[in-house]
């Protein structure tokens, strides 16, 4: 049989082998034929075989062991690695919390590694043992291969998932790191800025020292700043390459399509995506896999640990901006606050100067002073001028102020040089000469000064587009200046001065026409060589990736070598423009120090020009580099192509080799053997074929790779093109040839692998065809051999024939004889079983009275035991009787397989034996009757002795005879088994079928017998069971209470010996403190009377050495919360005075003495133990959170508050105990054991993982092992109950002392200062404090517990779906406090309330069903629509309307139903149960997805849990029922209590007023109208019986007021139908559903009719005559119903059929707009 395929079915198939070898081993059929099989010589024949079984049997057992072993092993393993990948694949690798997860998924990250470093440990042997099983040619192999196969598979897997965390790892971490470092530096650019507007502040009042030292701080400020520079760059750059994490939250909408990368390769079905491809995010709903379109536009699930959603990160690049803008700010106020200050600075200089002009007279100024006093003045006027421009200091009016200023002080100063006194010896007209010479020289000075100034002047030539233009004007003005300059040279009147100043000006403006010159040029290089780069970018930016075809390839190298040629013969453009550089650098620098130079600028061309170069050499380097890459591409893509080519060729040739060879025919052994034979060279050929194959895919890799390399190559120069110029580049995403080469290389290997599998096959199936024809061949040659052997037994039983005739003639002598002798055995037989009869009856009834008696005494002691072995026996037969089923089925399927496989062996055999079958039967009918005679005759001949003995002579010769024949007969049927061995085979599975079948029968008697005796035994067990169960649990009832109260009494003996102790010890000290006061008051009054009679002596005082009694200080432990702790321990923190430690040490004091005093450190006061009920006393937390007297919120909170301060409560049994033996002992639930277990390290410390000490709740907060809510609230739990809890000492400290000791930090103990409501009041449900809420506890008497006292039940009456309290209807105002009060004093009861409240509390008066008018019957919308009356859209909608308004209604019995009771009832049918049960959350509610809270009806349709039509069509017949429901509190409301809850608002009521088209959604079948549920109501009557509200269904046969014509100028339908495709989620219209091929034409009619897209209109023209036209009021198209009749569009049945109705206005739409497409369809075609 067919081994295993998982471990369940080779565990099965071990159980059968067992069964098997031992039915082998110790079958009685068998060990019969063995005696048998002795007695004949065939011993030595038959027992190899029997032999051969077992040792088979034994082999095949072991082999099953190991299989089961090995696929265990195997399965373990895998399943263990598929534990570590879904860790793994749900993990959430977003930017939430990513400080928090970073460093513990980094931690998780070293641990998988060491995992998976031992798990491959174990792999490597399992790898051995499995190669061990392989090599040993184990039967299963094939299995054992599929699940290593398996196992490699899943283990590979992993292993790239690893790479995948360890790519993400380093990509968050990144992300982390940037963000924060981004921040920091914002945060210091804030404080540089608050600094610099705070520091630098001043105004004309500031002193002019003032104003310089701010100026020198300022500047040094700057260095300061500009040390930001660098880490802002950093930021910006590194921004570019941080990846996106927001876009993998699925609420992070993307109004872009969000790019996704591969961090490894993935294959899904036929669909691949390669490490490092990209694609499009579409769908990230679910965590661990997302939806992506790849590479070639296919859609596929991929893991999202494979993905990475690569850069540019709009969030890190906008922050790196936003710190970049904010420097540039700060710079900006930089020098505006510079140019304030030197502004101040020349203002004030020059104000000086003026005020010192102002005051000179004739009398004070010297000649000599006279030039520098007007220099001074004019120098500090011009750099006033030059610092105020951008100045906020100065206004343009305070500015010409200064320039009037300035004026008058020059006029001041002419006065004076007019004025000055004159030399006698000189005369009046030298002295007028002199003065005019002097003012043409001073004017010539200023026009000096200013062309100097104007040299000196800084000089800023721009790097613009008028760059050249600008420098030709300067050129221009400095040669106006040489002029002037020329010009001056003729002033040699004062040469001392002047000629230096001119030698100056000629100096520097020679130099600056040098300058400006080689400036020009230079610009004009730049641009050249601009345009030159900026050509070969772009055409180094057009190609994207490279091609497959070579012709193109070689095209694009030559033109990169011809780009390369061309851009070395314009390589002079970059010499000249270097040049041109040097040589301005060279004439700058020539210039004088004391002059301005245009350092800056040349800087910027430096920059420029070497960014140019570098552009240039980027060019030539990625042209050689492409160049290279292309050629090397281009041997390997020539390579693989040949190399494909050849194998693809071969492998088509081998197919059609392989196809003649099966197509071919054959039929002698011979053509077989040389068909085999060819087969055998074919599939020789076929495998050694593989490592060529190999070789191809390797090319094609190799090739990929390379591809791929240089398309990574392209987009690096692209994107860094993009980075240095910051101009966009646009990319468009084709697919990779890469993709292409691996995919030819895909399909060559799988073609191959096809191709080699079917050689295999066929060459098996040839092996197994020759060797089945040469066992027929010897099974031919057997058959003739016997053939001739039956002859040879034809003629000895003819021989024989005659001896049996004679026989028979002496055996009828006997038989007169026999008949006589057996008639007096038979009369002597009857007496004898008469006699025996009556003795067996009689001891029988002794037997039985006796049996009785001791059944008697021993029926109560058996009636365990029995049931006990009842019950073993029923188990271990049904276990016998499912085993030998499940043998049975098995048997049956294997054997049935086996005949089926038989039958065709058998017919053909059948034909072969058919006449030696014939003469066989003949012979055996010859033996049978041989046999029967010989029976008669032994059975005669026994009972005679000497008459038989001459018979018996004969007999024995005649069994001899037979005997002979037999042993013939069995040669011939064992040569005839050997040959015919299927039909035996066949034979003996009808038997062992028919005998299992048997036995099966009677298994079935045995286990109904056993069952009902099971059944009797069983009842009377369980009836004992119970009364000893009833008796036991009355038992450990007694026996808890007795143990509580002992338990009780122990502890109150204790206490009682504790006080007594403690009083005694009190006592004794207060005696020792007596004792020790009296030796004292003794020894000073000796000592008095002694100095009384000795005053002047010397009293020597001796003092006697007491021995002090000490003890050991390990022995001084005291009990702490869940731990000892040492007297030492306790002296440290403060818990215990150094004295009273002392007196500890010296047995002063007792460990109980102190530790009564320390209680409340060492134990506490208690915590909230639990909750008490009236009669149903004390119980757990969790017992009130089941009886819902707690919520889960409230009672998660008690429970913690308990582990948090040492132990859970057991109020019941007032126990203390771990969370673990809580969990187990079922005082707390499993789901909260996580949770409590934190709450637990509160109490015992949480341990460092690094450290391995252990944290309080304080310092675990700060390593964030837990959040600071949840802190505080266990922190409070503790202080209330004696004080923060030290885990180390396990006792509790003051909290100021725990401050001291760091277990709590300042924010923390500020917090717990200000008492915060951390839990819940479990009466009001408000947030209170731990204390306040201990304070509202009980303390119960004898165990001293803290017990909340459980809420009373408020009053409730029922509603919708449940109960609804009494004070929710007063806060609904639906009660008022009158109702209230009468009903606490009996006069109402809450049948009244409500009888009052019905329509809010139970039905509503919503449409209840169908009055048919024709029958005189009321009947339900489904029974009326499957009767015809009403269509399915029209059901649909008043179903939904009844069952948002509270219930399904039956109307003819007058009951209100459930949706999913009327379900059961045949109210409705199951194509609506599930749009019923929709409706239905309209009263019970909607499900938040987000927040898990219930909502309204309006609530989801804000939330886009309904679509909105629907949705108002039930609030309107919500509101026209009776009022909006309240989902929460299960009743009706009104419109204003809606809008108070937010289940309405005004939007929505303006809607609903609204009797618009739009509003109208529902169907009046009588007058074919779209109207409001309201409108609706109103037409409706009501069933005088019932009650009920119907909606009448007139008779049609009567006349009506209308026509059909009438009713159909209206709109048939109102309502937009939502299909959902099911693989996008997409709402989409029936239409577009349609076209999409989600429903067929018959779904589309139906849909289209409930939605109605088509209306029929009456148009009337100004003539007076009207048209009927048919509109689509979606897209306006109108269709003309005669304008379509006269052009065939329609025939004239077809709109008979449409106005009697048979028609309906969409199928009718739909037959205009298909015809008049396919007309148009036929008219273009033509």
């Amino acid at each position: 049989s067919p081994w295993g395929d998982d471990a369940a079915t080779i565990e099965q198939q071990i159980l059968s082998q067992n069964k098997l070898h031992s039915s082998i081993q110790r079958s009685h059929e068998v060990d019969h034929a063995r005696d048998e099989l002795v007695r004949t010589i065939e011993l030595t024949i038959t027992g190899a075989p029997w032999s051969g079984n077992i040792k088979m049997s034994f082999a095949r057992t072991g082999q099953l062991r190991e299989l089961q072993n090995i696929i265990e092993e195997i399965s373990r393993a895998i399943m263990w690695v598929n534990e570590r990948e879904e860790e793994e694949l749900v993990f959430n690798w977003g930017d939430k919390n990513i400080d928090v997860y970073i460093p513990k998924k980094q931690e998780s990250y070293s641990k998988l590694m060491s995992a998976l470093e031992e798990k491959e440990k174990e792999l490597n042997k399992l790898k051995q043992k499995v190669d061990g099983l392989l090599k040993n040619n184990h039967p299963a192999s094939d299995k054992i291969e599929a699940y290593m196969d398996t196992l490699q598979t899943q283990w590979s897997w992993l292993l790239q998932i690893t790479k995948c965390i360890h790519v993400h790892l380093k990509e968050n971490a990144a992300y982390s790191q940037f963000f924060k470092e981004a921040n920091e530096t914002y945060s210091k650019l804030q404080k540089d800025h608050e600094i610099i507007r705070k520091k630098f502040t001043c105004d004309k009042g500031t002193p002019l020292e003032n104003l310089t030292e701010l100026l020198k701080n300022l500047e040094r400020e700057k260095e300061r700043v500009m040390e930001n520079k660098r880490q802002v760059k950093h930021l910006v750059n590194k921004s570019k390459s941080i990846v996106r994490l927001r876009p993998r939250n699925p609420e992070e909408k993307s109004s872009t399509a969000v790019i996704v990368q591969a961090l490894c390769d993935f294959k899904q079905d036929q669909k691949g995506i390669l490490k490092g491809d990209e694609g499009i995010l579409k769908d990230n709903s679910q965590r661990s896999k997302w939806q992506v379109t790849g590479p070639g536009g296919l859609d596929m699930l991929i893991p999202s640990v494979c993905l990475l959603i690569p850069p540019l990160n709009p969030l890190s690049i906008g922050l790196a901006n936003k710190n970049e803008q904010y420097y540039e700010a700060i710079m900006g106020i930089w020098n505006q606050l510079y140019i304030n200050i030197k502004s101040l600075i020349s203002w004030q200089y020059c104000v000086k100067d003026i005020n010192h002009i102002n005051s000179l007279t004739l009398t004070m100024m010297r000649p000599e002073e006279y030039r520098n006093i007007i220099k001074s003045l004019e120098t500090h006027y011009q750099e006033f001028l030059r610092n105020s421009h951008g100045s906020e200091m100065f206004g343009e009016d305070e500015k010409k102020k200064m320039e009037g200023q300035y004026s008058g002080a020059q006029s001041h100063y002419d006065t004076l040089v007019i004025g000055l006194p004159t030399y006698s010896d000189i005369s009046t007209q030298g002295s007028n000469m002199s003065l005019t010479l002097l003012s043409d020289l001073q004017a010539l000075r200023r026009r000096l000064e200013l062309a100097e100034s104007g040299l000196s002047h800084h000089l800023h030539v721009s790097l613009g587009e008028n760059s050249v233009q600008e420098c030709s004007q300067h050129l221009l003005q400095l040669e106006v200046c040489n002029f002037c300059c020329g010009v001056v040279c003729c002033f040699t009147v004062e040469r001392s001065c002047l000629l230096k100043w001119f030698c100056n000006v000629v100096s520097v403006c020679m130099c600056s026409l040098g300058r400006l010159s080689y400036l020009q040029n230079l610009l004009q290089s730049l641009i050249q060589a601009e345009d030159v780069i900026k050509v070969l970018e772009a055409r180094l930016t057009e190609k994207e990736t490279t091609s497959l075809d070579l012709n193109e390839l070689e095209r694009y190298r030559a033109t990169l070598k011809q780009m390369k040629s061309d851009l070395e013969h314009k390589r002079d453009l970059l010499t000249a423009m270097e040049s041109d550089l040097a040589n301005a650098v060279h004439v700058n620098s020539q210039i004088s120090a004391s002059l301005h130079k245009c350092d800056v600028d040349l800087s910027k061309y430096s920059e420029l020009v070497t960014q140019m170069s570098d552009r240039w050499r980027r060019i030539q380097t990625q042209i050689d580099s492409r160049v290279w890459d292309l050629e090397k591409q281009e041997k390997q893509l020539r390579h693989f192509q040949q190399s494909s080519g050849v194998v693809d060729q071969w492998i088509d040739n081998a197919r059609q080799r392989q196809d003649t060879l099966q197509t071919a025919k054959f039929s002698n052994i011979q053509a077989v053997m040389e068909h085999l034979n060819q087969q055998k060279v074919l599939h020789s050929e076929i495998k050694g074929k593989k490592e060529k194959v190999e070789d191809v895919q390797k090319d094609a890799d190799t090739c990929a790779a390379s591809i791929k390399d240089y398309e990574l190559q392209l987009a690096s120069y692209s994107a860094g093109l993009e980075t240095l110029l910051n101009i966009p580049i646009k990319r468009t995403m084709l697919q990779s040839p890469a993709t292409v080469v691996r995919q030819e290389g895909a399909d060559l290997q799988s073609r191959y692998i096809e191709l080699l599998t079917r050689s295999s096959d066929y060459y098996k199936f040839l092996g197994e065809m020759l060797k089945n024809m040469e066992e027929l061949k010897i099974r031919n040659t057997k058959i003739e051999m016997l053939e001739e052997e039956l002859r040879r037994l034809k003629e000895d039983i003819g021989g024989h024939s005659q001896k049996n005739r004679s026989l028979e003639d002496a055996l009828s002598r006997y038989k007169l004889e026999l008949s006589q002798s057996k008639e007096q055995l038979i009369s002597m037989e009857e007496v004898k079983r008469t006699t025996a009869v009556q003795v067996s009856v009689a001891r029988e009834s002794l037997d039985n009275t006796s049996s009785q008696l001791t059944e008697l005494n021993d029926k109560l002691a058996r009636l365990t035991y029995q049931l006990d072995e009842e019950k073993r026996k029923k188990r271990l037969a049904e276990e016998r009787y499912t085993s030998q089923q499940e043998e049975y089925e098995a048997a049956v399927r294997r054997r049935q397989k086996e005949l089926d496989e038989l039958n065709w062996s058998k017919i053909d055999l059948e034909k072969a034996v058919k006449d030696k079958e014939r003469e066989l039967e003949r012979l055996r009918m010859q033996l049978e009757e041989e046999a029967t005679r010989r029976r008669g005759a032994e059975q005669e001949i026994s009972k005679t002795s000497m008459i038989v003995q001459k018979s018996q002579t004969h007999y024995t010769e005649i069994l001899s005879d037979r005997d002979a024949l037999l042993i013939k007969l069995k040669q011939l049927e064992q040569d005839k088994s050997h040959q015919g061995h299927y039909k035996e085979e066949l034979n003996r599975i009808k038997v062992s079928l028919e005998t299992e079948l048997r036995n099966k029968q009677r298994l079935q008697e045995e286990r109904d017998k056993m069952q009902k005796d099971f059944t009797y035994w069983k009842s009377q067990y369980e009836l004992k069971e119970t009364q000893m169960r009833q008796s036991d649990s009355d038992k450990g009832k007694m026996e808890r209470e007795r143990l509580s109260l002992k338990s009780e009494l122990e502890r109150m003996i204790v206490e009682l010996r504790t006080v007594e102790e403690r009083y005694k010890g009190r006592l004794q000290s207060s005696e020792r403190e007596v004792s020790d006061l009296a030796l004292k008051r003794d020894a000073l009054e000796k000592e008095l009377r002694r100095r009384q009679q000795r005053p002047d002596s010397m009293s020597i005082q001796t003092q006697t050495d007491e021995k002090v009694v000490t003890v050991d200080p390990s022995k001084l432990v005291f009990d702490g919360v869940r731990r000892k702790v040492t007297a030492h321990q306790l002296c440290d923190c403060g818990i215990i005075s150094k004295a009273t430690l002392e007196h500890l040490l010296k047995g002063k004091r007792t460990v109980e003495d102190v530790a009564n005093d320390i209680q409340l450190s060492l134990k506490g006061t208690g915590v909230i133990a639990g909750m008490v009920r009236g009669p149903q006393g004390r119980m757990s937390i969790t017992e009130a959170k089941t009886k819902n007297l707690l919520s889960k919120e409230s009672a998660l909170m008690l429970l913690e508050a308990q582990a948090a301060t040492g132990h859970i409560m057991d109020p019941k049994f007032n126990e203390k105990m771990s969370v673990d033996a809580a969990s187990s002992r079922g005082v707390v639930d499993t789901d909260d054991r996580d949770a409590l277990m934190t709450a637990e390290a509160a109490s015992a410390g949480f341990k460092d993982p690094y450290t391995g000490k252990l944290l309080s709740i304080g310092q675990a907060l700060k390593l964030k092992r837990l959040d600071k809510e949840t802190a505080l609230r266990l922190l409070q739990a503790q202080e209330s109950v004696g004080g923060i809890l030290d885990p180390v000492l396990s006792v509790f400290l003051p909290k100021d002392l725990a401050l001291d000791r760091n277990l709590i930090d300042e924010d923390l103990y500020r917090a717990l200062n200000k008492k915060p409501a951390c839990y819940l009041d479990p009466v009001t449900e408000k947030k209170i404090s731990y204390s306040d809420l201990m304070l509202k506890c009980r303390i119960e008497p004898a165990s001293g517990m803290l017990l909340l006292s459980a809420p009373e039940k408020p009053m409730t009456v029922q509603g919708l779906r449940g109960e609804v309290s009494v004070t929710e209807l007063i806060n609904s105002n639906l009660l008022s406090e009158t109702d209230v009060q009468k009903l606490n004093q009996g006069k109402l009861s809450s049948k009244d309330i409500e009888d009052k409240l019905k329509n809010y509390l139970h039905g509503s008066n919503c449409i209840a069903g169908i009055y048919d008018e024709a029958n005189n019957r009321a009947m339900t919308f489904y029974q009326a629509m499957k009767d015809g009356l009403l269509r399915q859209g029209t059901t649909l909608e008043l179903l939904e309307a009844q069952a948002a308004s509270g219930f399904m209604i039956d109307p003819v019995n007058n009951v209100c139903l459930t949706v999913d009771e009327a379900w059961k009832r045949g109210l409705v049918g199951k194509e609506f149960k599930d749009k019923l049960m929709s409706a239905e959350r309209a009263v019970t509610g909607y499900k938040d997805p987000h927040t898990g809270k219930t909502i309204s009806l309006f609530q989801a349709i804000e939330k886009d849990l309904i679509e909105k039509g629907h949705g108002i069509r039930l609030l309107e017949a919500q509101i026209a029922s009776g009022g909006i429901i309240d989902p929460k509190e299960s009743h009706r409301i009104d419109v204003d209590i809606a809008y108070k809850r937010g289940y309405f608002d005004e939007e929505m009521n303006e809607i609903l007023s609204y009797e618009g088209d739009d509003t109208k959604g529902f169907f009046d079948p009588n007058t074919q109208e779209n109207l409001t549920y309201l409108q609706l109501k109103e037409r409706c009557i009501t069933d005088p019986k019932t009650g009920l509200v119907l909606l009448p269904l007139r008779d049609k046969t009567k006349p009506q007021q209308t026509v059909q014509q009438s009713s159909q100028n209206t709109i048939l339908r109102k309502r937009r139908v939502v299909i959902v495709d099911p693989d996008t989620g997409i709402e989409m219209t029936v239409r577009e559903a349609y076209h999409k091929e989600l429903i067929d034409y018959d779904t589309f009619l139906s849909l289209s009719e409930q939605e109605c897209e088509w209306e029929e209109i009456t148009i009337t023209a100004s003539d007076g005559s009207a048209r009927l036209v048919v509109v689509d009021r979606k897209t306006g198209t109108q269709y003309d119903i005669q304008d379509s009749l006269d052009r065939g569009i329609i025939d004239q049945t077809s709109l008979e059929q449409y106005r009697s109705g048979t028609l309906t206005l969409p199928q009718f739409a739909d037959l205009i707009t298909s015809n008049t497409s396919l007309r148009s369809t036929t008219g273009v075609g033509n």
